[in-house]
């Protein structure tokens, strides 16, 4: 363990795919020490799991093209990151449309949801079919927008709905917010949108699925708390 504030942190980094092949080899999804691994790579991640030793992901998303802009003014200013490819001053001058203009490096900001479900670049609509599938057997799913109502039911899934430090918790992180950058936001339909979603033509549909599962996860939350008021 390595204690940290009012949280412990078991020493293996799964942000990485080393450190997700170091976390397999110690053993860590059997040992059970930890109650939550964050990942950028679901696939590589869920092979440390066995049928006697499961999990379930939970993730917030955002419309790919929000998500995309946001991004891309975080990095403009992000200078306390230590990863290299989430700072980058030289587009601290540029609006988000002359960067997209005049830079062909967009494909960071292409569906980016399609390559971490699936680890890949170029897909198929097999491969949107496939990320639905990934989607509705493995996720509980929040949105952005409704972001007090998703860690609910995070909370709520998982037992966490009654721990002393919920309040404050949620305080921090849902109603003041962490690492916030307020920004002029894209506006639907024009150039900017435009571009971008052209080449997030998986992302897109993929959300509009996410968003539809959403809504019938709630269903089946709202059945769990009337059961038990009844």
């Amino acid at each position: 363990w390595v204690k940290s504030r009012k949280a412990k942190f078991v020493n293996v980094d799964t942000a990485s795919d080393e450190g997700i092949d170091k976390a397999k080899r110690l053993g860590l999804a059997k040992s059970g020490l930890a109650d939550v691994i964050f990942t950028q790579n679901p696939p590589k991640l869920s092979a440390m799991f066995r049928p006697n030793y499961r999990a379930r992901f939970f993730a917030l998303f955002r419309h790919p093209i929000e998500r995309a802009a946001s991004m891309f003014h975080y990095s403009q200013v992000a200078s306390w990151e230590a990863r290299e490819d989430l700072y980058h001053p030289e587009r601290k001058d540029k609006t988000f449309e002359q960067w997209l203009k005049e830079y062909d490096q967009i494909g960071e900001f292409s569906n980016f949801y399609m390559k971490r479900l699936l680890n890949k670049f170029k897909f198929t609509d097999e491969d949107l079919e496939t990320a639905k599938e990934i989607i509705r057997t493995k996720f509980i799913v929040g949105l952005l927008t409704e972001m007090e109502e998703s860690v609910e039911r995070f909370d709520k899934y998982f037992g966490w709905h009654d721990k002393e430090v919920r309040p404050e918790c949620q305080k921090q992180s849902i109603q003041t917010g962490y690492n916030r950058n307020p920004h002029d936001l894209t506006e639907r339909g024009g150039e900017a949108w435009n571009i971008l979603a052209a080449v997030n033509e998986y992302d897109l549909p993929l959300y509009v699925y996410i968003v539809e599962l959403y809504h019938k996860q709630g269903e089946l939350f709202r059945e769990n708390k009337a059961e038990e008021t009844a």
